[in-house]
């Protein structure tokens, strides 16, 4: 059975201020973890394929945001601890000619 996913009411509310791609990219991967929380263990090297892991606890990446996240073996929940947004800034000299306005490559 899977873990329950327990998304306290703050982060839920900015889930909703997402665009629905990130929010549905987030829930799926909640979803995912959760569902594999209940057959892997918490130290098993598989988590690495879905998840960074630090003394801080678990987090991952989806579409420029931050969810960090941490596991309750004993309550099997996901506890979903922070959302955050990515925000990379490069400095203007590493704005060339060939990239575009938010550096990536620009398309020609």
């Amino acid at each position: 059975m899977s873990y329950a996913i327990e998304l306290p009411d703050h982060l839920f509310a900015l889930m909703e201020e997402l665009p629905q791609r990130t929010c549905a990219t987030i829930h799926l991967m909640l979803a995912r973890i959760a569902e594999l929380a209940s057959v892997w263990p918490p130290d098993d090297a598989r988590w690495k394929q879905l998840v960074y892991q630090d003394a801080q606890g678990l987090r991952f990446y989806a579409q420029g945001c931050c969810v960090q996240l941490r596991l309750d073996a004993e309550t099997q929940r996901v506890v979903v601890r922070g959302i955050g947004r990515v925000l990379v800034r490069l400095p203007y000299e590493l704005l060339g000619s060939d990239t575009g306005s938010e550096g990536s490559p620009a398309q020609h």
